[in-house]
């Protein structure tokens, strides 16, 4: 089990991609884009992904008929963490929901056993129960879970709600080597935090060199990380090379497909990314791609389907909301924003803010409440997320805000 929750620790923040900003693409070092990098399947053999998931399905499968027979704590523990690890492959909601209830089993019918907990603290990180998933962090740690397992979940938990200054001594070594994959992805998001692309890449581009798994999965998320830093500085085509390099050694990576589509859509590849965007949408039925389907119709003139599917996209998020609604209220939120109802985006990313305090939330809290018209309350958010320190691409959507908010009034 410890591998398994290692991995799952390792993906808690590596599936929430913030959209491209949009302003003008900033330079990056193109060096570090060159041979063997990405990888392509045969510089670097991995496990296909029928094999793959055929694998985690048969496991399931297996686990689940012990669950029928005999029911005890660490098969439910085991069958939790396999289906977390699906819903984080496939993206459909139904595995992370009875990952969070066998876990919640687990972890209470046996609280002796550290990785029950864990894997319940993974669990429930992933709905967004951040001050729950502490609390089986803190009962993890008196069993006695190892000490780098603990960390490796906590620092998540608080970079998910910006606990920056319990993370301080990370920002500070974000900058030195390490010769360790997943330590170095973690470096690589502190590094893009603070504004430097080409650390960050430079860092996921040391990882793949520390890989030699046949696990495809690691891969393919490192390769959609780098692909989703790109991303969000507008540069599309090398984007694009690492979502398809992921998305060719996983194809049922949810991730890798929606940020693939996505950067067709900016390409102009409006049929390719339809296709995708299709795709996706039957495996995951996430609104949120829904959403990016009409914005690809409206850009293609074709409105009645840009119509039906925002349509579906707002169904999706009312029902996402009465189900999880600490784990959907941002997205929701973005999406209520780009479609003009303002006033129910506000109350949403308020009710966001109160459960992290991430940059990313305050940042939706100015832009929310600005469009509003709570122009006192977005300054506010704004120098809240200014004061920070951090330099995510993000925070040039509020520039013009906070020049405003920082310009001497007129009479």
């Amino acid at each position: 089990m410890r591998n398994l929750i290692l991995l799952l620790a390792v993906l808690l923040g590596g599936c929430a991609g913030a959209p491209a900003p949009e302003t003008p693409a900033q330079p990056v070092a193109t060096n570090l884009f060159a041979l063997r990098y990405p990888l392509t399947p045969e510089q670097r053999a991995t496990t296909s992904a029928g094999i793959y998931l055929g694998n985690l399905n048969a496991r399931i499968e297996v686990l689940d008929a012990q669950l029928q027979r005999a029911g005890d704590a660490s098969v439910r523990g085991n069958l939790a963490g396999a289906l977390l690890l699906r819903f984080r492959i496939l993206g459909r909601l139904t595995d992370g929901e009875r990952a969070l209830e066998l876990a919640a089993a687990a972890a209470a019918a046996a609280p002796e056993i550290p990785e029950l907990h864990l894997v319940n603290a993974a669990a429930l990180s992933a709905f967004h129960r951040f001050s729950v998933a502490e609390q089986a962090l803190m009962q993890a740690q008196t069993a006695g879970a190892a000490e780098q397992n603990l960390k490796s979940v906590r620092r998540d938990l608080w970079m998910a709600q910006g606990h920056y200054d319990r993370l301080r001594e990370d920002f500070e070594h974000s900058d030195e080597p390490v010769a360790d994959f997943y330590e170095l992805a973690h470096r690589a998001d502190l590094r893009l935090m603070q504004g430097d692309l080409d650390g960050a890449s430079r860092w996921y581009r040391t990882a793949q060199d520390f890989y030699q798994d046949v696990d495809p999965l690691p891969l393919a998320w490192l390769y959609s990380q780098q692909g989703i830093a790109l991303l969000r500085h507008g540069h599309y085509a090398q984007a694009r090379t690492f979502f398809a390099a992921a998305h060719q050694r996983l194809p049922e990576y949810y991730l890798a497909t929606e940020h693939l589509a996505e950067c067709d859509t900016q390409l102009g590849q409006l049929d390719q990314a339809r296709q995708l965007y299709q795709a996706v949408i039957r495996q995951t039925q996430n609104p949120e791609f829904m959403a990016a389907l009409a914005d690809l119709e409206d850009r293609a003139g074709n409105s009645a389907a840009a119509a039906t599917a925002r349509q579906n996209a707002r169904a999706g998020y009312d029902a996402l909301l009465a189900r999880h609604r600490a784990a959907y209220a941002q997205h929701a939120a973005e999406f209520l924003l780009d479609i003009g109802e303002h006033d129910e985006a506000l109350a949403l990313a308020r009710e966001n803010l109160k459960l992290r305090q991430d940059i990313g939330s305050l940042i939706l809290l100015a832009r929310s409440a600005e469009a509003a018209g709570a122009h006192d309350e977005a300054c506010a958010a704004a120098t809240r997320a200014q004061a920070t320190g951090l330099k995510p691409p993000e925070l040039e959507e509020i520039a013009p805000l906070s020049l405003s908010c920082s310009a001497p009034a007129h009479s």
